[in-house]
């Protein structure tokens, strides 16, 4: 697993990024951000990881293969999507 932080402009709005988030309990709950009316779940699944209720992940797919993220840069994740 990679960090989003530690990679240089992660693409966090590209359109094949898979973005999820894992509970306490392991439930798995992926995040819709490709259209504005998914706005308000990206929102709520942000603010459920700033009060780390939850873990954010993305997957993104590559020509031969995907890599996992964490998104532990919260700041740059607000930001990119106009949370803040």
């Amino acid at each position: 697993m990679r960090s989003a932080k530690a990679t240089d402009n992660f693409p966090y709005k590209i359109s094949t990024l898979c973005y999820f988030e894992v509970d306490k309990a392991g439930k798995v709950t992926q995040i819709p951000h490709k259209n504005k009316s998914d706005l308000p779940g990206v929102a709520a699944a942000y603010a459920r990881a700033v009060s780390q209720a939850t873990s954010l992940y993305a997957v993104w797919p590559g020509k031969w293969s995907s890599d996992l993220f964490l998104i532990d840069g919260l700041e740059q994740f607000a930001k990119a999507f106009d949370l803040k």
